[in-house]
């Protein structure tokens, strides 16, 4: 039965996935770049982060579902909840990072599955300024694990839905830029060099695919 049920989600959310695409083609003249970067493998996505619509333009760019490492304050809303738990989400404190977490992440990564990260930690209301300071939360993963990290720029949707604003405009452009994938070396306990290190790899690679 939970097979059966497996088979049904995914084949939903496929569907879900043609739809999405073609409306953000639609209204947002949607664009993606470097497809042929994306590897068969587990891996880490990481991507800048400037507005709510970057969650779902990343996930029309894959034709894998992707889970998505979001903060638990996202899960406390009645109506968000079950929805961010079917997309894939998992619920993150980051103040007090749970064993059950790392559960799921485990499974994730047995299952070939791809994890989302947005490694500024929150979105960026000032992009133009350049990106936010990297979190550690990405590179511990993909060191620990021997995950390769795979850099994402998104641009165009910090215009299109502006904090604080309840709907998106219908009009503007997006486009995701899929970098090369960065290699890992799996270290089983990090140093704070090496966890630097990957932070600064990250960083300039996905400020390269914003340019």
């Amino acid at each position: 039965m939970k097979v059966f049920s497996k088979m049904i989600s995914r084949c939903f959310y496929k569907i879900l996935i043609l739809i999405v695409r073609f409306l953000l083609k639609v209204f947002w003249n949607y664009e993606v770049e470097g497809k042929e970067n994306i590897p068969p493998k587990s891996f880490v996505l990481v991507a800048n982060h400037i507005s709510l619509l970057d969650p779902i333009v990343i996930g029309a760019a894959f034709d894998k579902r992707l889970y998505y490492l979001a903060k638990k304050e996202l899960f406390k809303s009645k109506i968000f909840n079950p929805l961010l738990r079917w997309l894939g989400a998992i619920d993150v404190d980051r103040k007090d990072f749970k064993y059950e977490t790392w559960k799921k992440i485990n499974r994730i990564i047995k299952e070939n599955e791809i994890i989302v990260i947005f490694p500024e930690g929150t979105r960026n209301d000032n992009p133009e300024r350049g990106l936010l300071e990297i979190k550690d939360g990405a590179s511990t993963l993909a060191l620990t694990h021997g995950l390769p990290i795979l850099p994402v720029g998104i641009i165009g949707t910090e215009k299109i839905w502006k904090r604080r604003k309840i709907f998106p405009q219908l009009r503007g452009t997006i486009k995701v830029k899929i970098g090369k994938l960065i290699e890992v070396n799996k270290v089983r306990r990090p140093t704070k060099e090496d966890i630097k290190n990957l932070n600064e790899k990250i960083k300039s690679s996905i400020i390269g695919l914003l340019k």
